[in-house]
């Protein structure tokens, strides 16, 4: 479920989805997002009212300096990077010169072209097999654990891909299929869909070619090949995803049922 902010645009309840012998997710307990830099004073008092308690930052260092998170009166706000640098296509810092967000989408597509789609599709295999990344959701679910009343918000940059991937974790071991999960992950393309429907028609102002504009979408929100890489790379290198939550996770059946009766109603 949306949840509308004044600065943020890719922020959502994940109560309602269903799980581990059909319950359901509990409302106002886990919220995905983008950052939070952006957030408002409406923004701030909303989380406030929404009853937040842990701000979990899958960003970079650099990105957390570029772009700080408005501080949320209440919530403790947890450093847990994903990725140990900088990495083109998930990872974003503030331009050097003032851009529209457009012009950012529409220079991103020119930079990576025909082969940006393929490419970043290629940069989810090691959020789910380097030992730092696995190391950074454990991390993350372990928070999610502890976290036993009010709200949790996690995030990243524009909240798709390394929250794609948490996501895809953390609601597999509550027990949500992988249509619903993947149905929630292409949910982020309706966030930005006005912001990308803008840069295509920047695109095409500045005449950049059709076959270039057609990857704004992709590149900008996400595609369905992104999390069927990190599928195919658990199910193939891994062994499915029962034996990627207990080996490369190492999360036994007593933290499983744990995390479901936090969360599962």
């Amino acid at each position: 479920m949306k949840i509308e902010f004044e600065g943020m645009s890719n922020a959502r309840d994940l109560g309602g989805l269903v799980g581990y012998g059909g319950k359901r997710i509990k409302t106002g307990r886990v919220i995905r997002s983008d950052n939070l830099s952006p957030a408002t004073e409406s923004d701030a008092k909303k989380l406030q009212e929404y009853g937040l308690k842990r701000i979990v930052d899958f960003r970079t260092e650099d990105e957390i300096i570029s772009s700080p998170d408005r501080e949320i009166g209440g919530a403790v706000w947890i450093k847990n990077p994903i990725l140990k640098s900088l990495t083109a296509g998930i990872t974003r810092e503030k331009p050097k010169k003032p851009l529209s967000l457009a012009e950012i989408l529409v220079n991103f597509s020119c930079e990576l072209g025909r082969g940006g789609v393929s490419w970043l599709a290629s940069l989810y295999i090691p959020l789910v097999s380097d030992e730092f990344c696995l190391n950074g959701y454990r991390k993350f679910l372990d928070e999610l654990k502890e976290n036993k009343e009010g709200a949790v918000l996690y995030h990243c940059s524009a909240g798709k891909d390394r929250v794609g991937v948490g996501t895809l974790i953390f609601l597999s071991a509550l027990g949500v299929s992988r249509e619903d999960i993947i149905k929630d992950y292409l949910l982020t393309n309706e966030s930005y869909a006005a912001v990308i429907k803008e840069a295509k028609q920047l695109g095409k102002e500045k005449g950049i070619e059709q076959e270039i504009i057609d990857t704004i979408e992709p590149l900008s929100g996400v595609d369905i090949s992104y999390i069927t890489a990190a599928l195919d790379t658990i199910d193939s290198v891994h062994g499915g995803m029962d034996s990627f939550l207990k080996n490369q996770l190492g999360l036994d059946e007593n933290y499983l049922n744990e995390l479901r009766e936090n969360y599962l109603e």
